[in-house]
């Protein structure tokens, strides 16, 4: 009988340790998630430019708990850019002729309650805008208003991501490249370098061809590098720009 106690309680014992273990180690981990997700609450975000770069974007960062979403867009959303951003727009959409950012406006706010819509582009009217915000994404074609903005922020000591992204076609097959730049505390001279490279405007880029998961990739890599800045993941490969190379599938640092 003494034996079967024994066994009983040291049974027991094991059993409410190991939960106890369990418990400990939930905690722990509710205690560092909640400290990380903490990096992201006082973020106020902008994106400029709903393209399929940008409207991937915001797809991420509205899942993030960032205290606003800003979007800045003066463009309708008309087919070609169905065909480039996230979710599947119906006839009857595409027919209201909304502007990109009360569609994704409307759409988003499902999923985040502070996404706040701006019907217009960034230029030297509103450029000061941006003085409110804690991270921009930039996802604009022009070039002209890519380097006016890229050397606002620069001089402002504002923090942003610039994205490109170009395509060619070489024997009857796409070529292309996809660039995410964190110019933060960089010389002027070597932005101007990357923020600007080609004109989307006057590329295969224009045309209605199937490259959203470029897009999308894009997206990815420039929210990564947000996240990365922002401490909430431990990355040890310091660079001012990623350029991905579709023909050799590579990465180039700089």
């Amino acid at each position: 009988m003494f034996i079967i106690h024994f066994i009983y309680f040291t049974i027991k014992y094991i059993y409410i340790s190991i939960v106890i273990k369990i418990l400990r180690v939930k905690i722990l981990l509710f205690y560092f998630l909640f400290n990380l997700n903490q990096k992201f609450y006082n973020q106020k975000i902008a994106i400029v430019g709903l393209g399929g770069t940008g409207s991937y974007i915001l797809d991420l960062i509205s899942k993030i708990p960032v205290k606003e979403i800003h979007l800045y867009d003066n463009d309708e959303f008309n087919t070609h850019n169905a065909f480039r951003s996230p979710g599947a727009a119906s006839f009857e959409i595409l027919n209201q002729r909304l502007s990109k950012v009360n569609y994704y406006s409307s759409i988003y706010s499902n999923m985040h309650k502070s996404i706040i819509p701006h019907n217009e582009f960034i230029d030297d009217s509103n450029i000061s805008q941006l003085l409110q915000y804690d991270f921009v994404f930039i996802c604009i074609d022009s070039n002209k208003s890519r380097l006016k903005i890229c050397s606002f922020l620069i001089e402002k000591n504002i923090k942003f991501i610039d994205v490109g992204l170009g395509v060619n076609l070489i024997d009857d097959a796409l070529s292309g490249s996809i660039r995410v730049s964190f110019p933060f505390g960089q010389n002027i001279n070597i932005i101007q370098n990357h923020c600007g490279k080609g004109n989307l405007e006057d590329d295969l880029y224009a045309s209605n061809i199937q490259i959203a998961e470029l897009n999308a990739l894009n997206a990815t890599l420039a929210v990564i590098k947000w996240k990365c800045e922002l401490g909430y993941y431990r990355c040890l490969q310091e660079y001012h720009t990623l350029s991905y190379i579709l023909s050799m599938n590579k990465i180039i640092y700089e």
